[in-house]
């Protein structure tokens, strides 16, 4: 500061320096959560048929939804779970909890923790919706980075009882890793797997969806055939 002959310092909040705010998250390729969260409510979100009842309590709907609605609550149009201390949590649809267990799990202060710490840190932060603990799993799962360098399990030595088959095909194990949710490019999703006992053959291939048809097609083709 001795080499100026003057300055100053000013304060400026963020609300009236958008610009200057914008091009810094654009350099650093960070995405608000906020952007994703002014999404209108789709027609198959869990929690729309709460909303409506909520705005109109007098509107006929089943027994279920009635007493769903009464753990939340609407406030200014957002809908709001009750906790037991009375806490209110702030719910979450299917793309913005799947962006908030980003940000949570890999984000800029993430650590890569385990489904349970997720949900604790979802719910510390103020947010719910009612499968938080089943999706954190499979996005735990699902995470490229915990697979290559989390913690190798180290279970106890027992025994191992090899499946035995007398000839080739003879037996075959198919199995399906679960989705990513980092796709490839081509937007494969899913790997189909599978291997004989005889003679440990393995066949796999990629899928952007499953269904029964892929299955058959595959037994058809890779193995079968």
């Amino acid at each position: 500061m001795k080499e100026f002959k003057d300055f100053h310092s000013e304060h400026i909040p963020r609300l009236h320096n958008e610009e200057a705010n914008w091009l810094a998250q654009h350099a650093s390729r960070y995405q608000p959560i906020l952007e994703v969260f002014l999404l209108v409510i789709d027609v198959d979100d869990w929690r729309k048929e709460i909303i409506d009842y909520l705005r109109n309590p007098s509107k006929k709907v089943e027994r279920r939804v009635r007493f769903q609605a009464a753990k939340y609550v609407l406030l200014d149009d957002e809908l709001y779970n009750r906790t037991i201390d009375g806490i209110l949590l702030r719910c979450l649809g299917d793309d913005e909890s799947k962006c908030l267990m980003g940000e949570i799990h890999e984000g800029v202060c993430g650590a890569h923790q385990s489904a349970f710490k997720m949900k604790w840190m979802i719910r510390r932060n103020g947010y719910y919706w009612p499968t938080i603990l089943e999706d954190c799993f499979k996005y735990f799962k699902g995470c490229q980075g915990c697979q290559k360098f989390g913690n190798i399990q180290r279970a106890p030595a027992l025994a191992m009882n090899p499946i035995i088959r007398p000839w080739p095909f003879r037996g075959w194990a198919i199995d399906l890793i679960s989705q990513f949710f980092i796709p490839s490019s081509k937007g494969h999703k899913f790997i189909l797997v599978a291997i004989v006992y005889f003679t440990k053959w393995v066949e796999a291939i990629p899928l952007k969806k499953v269904t029964s048809t892929n299955m058959i097609d595959f037994v058809k083709e890779h193995i079968v055939y």
